[in-house]
């Protein structure tokens, strides 16, 4: 009965029943994200000198499913992201899983809803939309560490590759070497971009930690509902890419990155928590990897081997010396 539910909530996330017309006014929420993302980061070159990067929605093609970062200059620092409105429909309707009949977490029933003016869009809706958020948030993050990282440097002057992107003909443009700094370069914006992606989160919990406009239950069930946003993203990507693509990490490979990125934050910034926060979203993974369908994320022995895989990551950041390419980046507090 279980693994029917499961398939159920997969032909959900699969999209029937949600127009591409409903979710335009949702499109321009995207820019609001990125303004507020580049509001609270400081980032410059390695010399000091403020960059610009410009964000690019394609909204009128709802076919056009895109998300990289490119150079545009080199000095003055100019970068551009460009993202496909498709890939953020499919995300808003990946995410609508939390408001299908299928009880992805229970305990969402628990939760209070602080702000009268949400009330009437219910519990599941207002999660759903909320792991939409935490969605777009990593697409950009990601897209912003390529560049934090120095890595649109590197393969720019260096392998002479213009950008590095999710859905691009992958197998006839890069030597095997390519390959192998192009994912090294994935993995890595993946766990950069999952330590931003904790900073803005926290702060959308508010001074307690446990919400502003909904109330969690506690601090485990805010980090579990964390983990099945994130897994959810992986879970889309894995539908649209059919783990065909050569550059980037398997889908379960970067689901694992994001969380273990958890590890680090807290031990910088909740050590006290750390414990408890990081064992129950590893657990949580393990879970949301299964009821997703995220394919081998579930199994604790692929798990390790997820692990082995990305193992020359650390190698390559040595050989390309790519620490030397990095921007000096500095997250704005606003308390």
């Amino acid at each position: 009965m279980k693994n029917n539910e499961n398939r159920k909530e997969l032909h959900i996330i699969q999209g029937p029943g949600y127009k591409y017309d409903s979710f335009i006014p949702i499109a321009d929420r995207i820019n609001e994200h990125f303004d507020r993302i580049l509001s609270l980061l400081s980032i410059s070159t390695p010399s000091g000198k403020p960059i610009c990067i410009k964000l690019n929605v394609d909204c009128v093609n709802p076919e056009e499913i895109a998300a990289y970062a490119q150079r545009v200059s080199k000095d003055p620092s100019v970068y551009q992201i460009r993202m496909g409105a498709g890939l953020l429909y499919h995300l808003w309707v990946a995410s609508r899983a939390f408001a299908s009949e299928y009880n992805l977490l229970p305990w969402i029933e628990q939760c209070k809803i602080n702000d009268e003016r949400l009330r009437k869009l219910g519990k599941k809706q207002i999660f759903a939309d909320y792991a939409h958020s935490i969605g777009c948030y990593y697409i950009i993050l990601h897209e912003i560490s390529h560049i934090v990282l120095g890595q649109l440097e590197y393969i720019k002057d260096e392998i002479e590759l213009d950008y590095l992107s999710e859905f691009q003909d992958e197998k006839s443009q890069y030597s095997l070497e390519e390959i192998r700094i192009s994912k090294a370069f994935e993995a890595e914006a993946d766990r950069q971009a999952g330590e931003f992606l904790l900073v803005f989160f926290e702060q959308s919990l508010g001074s307690n930690g446990l919400g502003n406009y909904l109330s969690f239950p506690s601090r485990l069930h805010v980090y579990e509902f964390y983990v099945y946003a994130i897994t959810i993203v992986f879970r889309m990507l894995q539908v649209l890419t059919q783990r065909q693509g050569l550059i980037h990490p398997k889908p379960n490979e970067r689901l694992y990155t994001l969380v273990g990125s958890l590890s680090k934050y807290f031990s910088h910034n909740f050590p006290d928590e750390h414990d408890k926060i990081y064992l129950q979203a590893v657990k949580s993974c393990l879970e949301a990897g299964e009821k997703l369908l995220v394919l081998d994320s579930y199994d604790p022995c692929t798990v390790i081997q997820n692990a082995y895989n990305l193992a020359f990551v650390d190698e390559v950041i040595r050989e390309t010396n790519i620490r030397s390419y990095q921007h000096k980046v500095e997250v704005i507090s606003t308390k």
